[in-house]
């Protein structure tokens, strides 16, 4: 812009030279005139965007529904695609997991059946052969846990042996039951005898509680005679039987113990009257003729141990006991203690030494019942003072513990059993 020449003073002038401008209306006229075009003018300014916003509005109004409309049907058939989709993913699944559960099922089927076939084709071509397997290893563990019943000598390291001769349950038969305790060289053999009568358990071991008995025992260490008191309604005098037996455990005593002669009292007064012997002062045993044999006794069953029980025979050899002990002794219970199809040939050597011999066609097996065979073979050829045996032609080398290459020292006693601690 160019700059002005004129000055104020000079612009002030030419204003006053301007003619004078004259309103006669009222100022209210004039300030109303001018609210009024001020108002026309607000009015316009606000009716066009009142008319936008409720044409907008309306065409809202109107849309809307449909736009929802539309989008809802648009999600349901999205929704339905992929339910679609995933339905028949799904079934496809399914469908290959059931083929190839049935292939497996078809498979392992297949393997149990082949396997099966193959089991009974071996069981029907090898039964035998399983069986006898079988009934060898059953028979090697019952050798493995048998152990002898008898005392040998290597069971007397520090011990002492002591056997009591026990009636049996039902009164048939004297059992030989023999313990071992420790040495004491403070005591006699007797001594010990009458201190362990009372830690006998006959009851348990299937026997007659007979132990200990209802007297008073005096030793004579010297001259070897026992003295024994009873008293005044003692039991041993109820009965034939009873007073046998008496008599039969007395005898044992003598035998066992070295005694010579057995005094009867009744409460410190001499003899003992007896219902059916009769009033006796001593005990005498009648001289015994023949040879003890074994025999098995079963008292708590056939699976238990036996006891080997003798009995007293009049035979002309050993060949003739071994025989007898293949037959059971139905009337006193008691069972052979040789299998009847053992056969064999004895032969009598110089020195104490028996020889058997089996037969080609005997079967000697390594079981309980062949041991227990050879512990009654063993004490048999001990009553007819025979010190070892030897068994030749066995089908085996060693039954339980004894080596059957070796010569076999007969026992010290027979059924060995263990007292309670």
């Amino acid at each position: 812009m160019k700059e002005s020449k004129w000055s104020d003073e000079q612009l002030q002038e030419l204003l006053n030279q301007l003619p004078k401008i004259k309103d006669d209306r009222d100022p209210r006229d004039i300030f109303q005139a001018i609210e009024i075009k001020m108002g026309k003018q607000k009015n316009k300014t606000w009716v066009l965007p009142s008319i936008a916003a409720a044409a907008a509005l309306l065409l809202l109004f109107i849309l809307v529904p449909n736009l929802m409309n539309w989008q809802e049907s648009a999600d349901k058939q999205v929704e339905l695609k992929a339910d679609r989709s995933t339905s028949s993913e799904q079934i496809t699944s399914e469908n290959n997991t059931i083929l190839e559960a049935k292939e497996e099922d078809s498979e392992l089927i297949a393997q149990e059946k082949g396997s099966e076939e193959q089991d009974q084709a071996e069981l029907s071509t090898e039964p035998e052969a399983e069986a006898k397997i079988n009934d060898e290893i059953s028979k090697k563990t019952v050798a493995s846990e048998s152990i002898p019943t008898a005392v040998y000598e290597e069971d007397l390291a520090g011990k002492e042996v002591l056997t009591y001769a026990i009636p049996d349950k039902a009164a048939q038969n004297i059992v030989p039951v023999s313990v071992l305790v420790d040495e004491n060289p403070a005591r006699t053999k007797f001594e010990l005898f009458e201190n362990t009568m009372g830690r006998l358990t006959e009851d348990e071991w299937g026997l007659d509680d007979y132990y200990p008995l209802n007297a008073n025992f005096t030793y004579d260490q010297g001259n070897k005679i026992l003295t024994v008191d009873v008293p005044a309604d003692h039991p041993y005098s109820a009965s034939s039987t009873t007073e046998l037996l008496l008599e039969k455990v007395l005898s044992n005593i003598m035998n066992n113990l070295d005694i010579e002669k057995i005094n009867l009292m009744t409460e410190g007064e001499i003899g003992i009257e007896f219902s059916h012997y009769g009033y006796r002062e001593e005990f005498i045993p009648e001289n015994s003729n023949g040879n003890l044999i074994y025999y098995f006794l079963y008292p708590n069953g056939a699976d238990s141990t036996p006891f080997l029980v003798p009995l007293r025979e009049q035979l002309n050899s050993i060949k003739d006991a071994l025989t007898a002990m293949k037959k059971n002794r139905t009337e006193n219970n008691l069972q052979a203690s040789i299998p009847e199809d053992i056969d064999f040939e004895t032969e009598e050597i110089q020195d104490g030494k028996l020889l058997i011999r089996f037969n080609n066609e005997s079967e000697i097996i390594d079981d309980e019942s062949t041991l227990h065979a050879i512990e009654a073979i063993l004490l048999t050829a001990k009553d007819f003072d025979f010190d070892t045996v030897k068994l030749e032609n066995a089908d085996v080398d060693k039954i339980g513990k004894f080596d059957l290459t070796e010569e076999l020292k007969v026992p010290i006693a027979a059924n060995k059993r263990d007292l309670p601690n």
